[in-house]
This record gives C-alpha cells, structure tokens and sequence, in this order.
C-alpha cells in the first residue's frame, strides 16, 4: 500500500500500454513505475451478504392518525395546516435527527434538517 506524494491519497494499480504495472492516483494523476524490490500482491474481493432479510423499523405508510400532528404552513395548501410528523436519525449519530412532516389534507411530505 503506498500514498500519493503530491495529495496523499491511496494509489492504486494499473497496467500501462507495455502491460507493466504501475501506481497511479485516482485523485491528482500522479503515476509511477514499480520499483526493482516492489511487487504487487492482487487479492480478491471477498464480498459477504450479511444482511439475510430486512427488518422495516420504520414504515412511512403507516396511519398517520398514531403519529403527533401539530399546526404548520402547508407551502401546497398555501395555509396553515395540521401535520403530522415523525423523526429519523438519517445522518450519523452526533447529528440530531431528521423531522419530517406530512399534510393531513394534502399528504405532502416534506423533511426539515437542524
């Protein structure tokens, strides 16, 4: 594994037009040969398929009638409008949540970000 001197990003392996390997940066295109005590080792991939089925923890279809709704402007109804409303931890976890909010007359849908 060798970085890029110029960036510092991860080179990778290519074969050039005379089918010798060389290093190259994805990044800046910063290339060069392999040198006399350098040797690559190609591995392959091993993909595992950990997840067996998916578990719905949240399903948006649900009735809205079992969520909090509160007042808020409907920008399709052009009015103020009940909604309801739901939060979802969509980025990482030293982020607060994503809100997201639905119409109860028009059942649009819009999120709201911190």
């Amino acid at each position: 594994m060798d970085f890029c001197p110029k960036c510092g990003k991860l080179l990778h392996t290519e074969k050039n037009n005379n089918n010798e390997t060389i290093l190259i940066c994805l990044k800046c295109g910063f290339k060069r040969g392999l040198g006399e005590n350098e040797e690559v080792a190609f591995t392959e991939e091993v993909k595992h398929n950990l997840v067996k089925e998916m578990t719905t923890v949240f399903d948006e279809t649900q009735a809205d009638s079992t969520k909090p709704t509160e007042d808020k402007y409907c920008e399709d109804c052009k009015k103020i409008q009940k909604v309801s409303f739901w939060m979802i931890q969509t980025r990482s976890a030293d982020e607060s949540p994503t809100r997201f909010f639905r119409c109860t007359k028009c059942d649009k849908t819009w999120r709201e970000y911190d």
